[in-house]
């Protein structure tokens, strides 16, 4: 399991670290539901409609209970919620839900577990490694 890197130059002249090379990922593509139903048949042998029906129910089942106001936990995964992006107003009797909310975004944060330095392992970086990106190496 490895991620993939490039550096990028920060060239916002405003910004403190203008000027420095960070690191970036690199997408090596998407992957479809069909992919994952693909690789979890591989990996247990489920039957294809089962895995198919129960992904297709995990997502109607988010959607009702993070439009109900929930806040969803699926162990080993992370939880999830929405959350409002808005305008800001001077006076909030002048504050209206239609004009001045932009969007609704879900939020994700990913399960994590404390380290012995009180650091947070995420558990979809465990055991990640980091590559360069093919045909880039400063």
């Amino acid at each position: 399991m490895a991620i993939h890197i490039r550096l990028i130059k920060n060239n916002i002249k405003s910004s403190s670290s203008y000027g420095k090379y960070f690191a970036k990922t690199v997408s090596q593509g998407e992957v479809s539901l069909n992919d994952m139903v693909r690789e979890t048949l591989m990996a247990r042998g489920y039957d294809r409609s089962a895995v198919v029906a129960v992904i297709t129910d995990l997502e109607h089942a988010l959607k009702v209970k993070l439009s109900d106001g929930y806040t969803v936990v699926i162990p080993g995964i992370g939880r999830f919620s929405l959350r409002v992006e808005s305008e800001g107003v001077d006076n909030p009797k002048t504050f209206s839900l239609r004009h001045h909310i932009t969007r609704i975004v879900c939020k994700f944060l990913p399960s994590s577990r404390r380290q012995a330095d009180h650091s947070l392992l995420y558990n979809f970086g465990d055991g990640v490694k980091a590559v360069w990106q093919s045909g880039f190496k400063p």
